[in-house]
């Protein structure tokens, strides 16, 4: 009977009609470990965990991204985005911030959105700073946190409500 530590196993083999002694094909049982033909079935332990590296919905529902402008903004407007992430994990999120990452010797904007952007999955919600609509990269990052299904909320609002957990949320496009 198949447990948490003893899951269920299915075998999955090429066919082969070859017969055991006792009349049973390997196709059709598990009977022995490779067959009198020389083949071996591959075996597959099923399970309820999920897949290493996709994290579930439920699961990214406390993380938030923080996106706004950086390009052409005084230090990449780096001081905005940490002090909202401060904030946000003083209130208990798990937060995603661009500017944690620096500056990185010879990256150019799209290195940086490739990473930010991969940031940008594990979460289930987007803080926007002000001016965002004006950065590309925001833009680009809450069109695929919308079709994604994240939710979208100002950053100021969500920093500055007594209850946290209940964020004020509106639709961008």
């Amino acid at each position: 009977m198949p447990t948490e530590n003893n899951p269920p196993v299915i075998f999955l083999a090429p066919p082969c009609n070859e017969k055991s002694d006792d009349g049973r094909t390997w196709a059709a049982h598990d009977a022995f470990g490779i067959c009198e033909c020389g083949s071996a079935p591959a075996r597959y332990v099923l399970s309820n965990a999920p897949v290493p590296g996709v994290s579930l919905q439920a699961a990214r529902a406390n993380r938030v991204y923080v996106a706004g402008p950086m390009t052409g903004i005084a230090d990449f407007n780096y001081p905005a985005f940490n002090a909202v992430a401060d904030q946000l994990r003083a209130q208990g999120y798990e937060v995603e911030n661009p500017a944690d990452h620096g500056i990185v010797e010879g990256a150019q904007w799209a290195d940086y959105m490739a990473y930010d952007l991969t940031r940008l999955g594990l979460c289930g919600m987007i803080a926007l700073l002000p001016d965002w609509e004006k950065s590309q990269g925001a833009r680009l990052e809450v069109l695929i946190a919308e079709r994604l299904g994240m939710t979208v909320v100002n950053a100021h609002d969500l920093v500055t409500r007594e209850n946290a957990a209940v964020p004020t949320f509106f639709k961008l496009m």
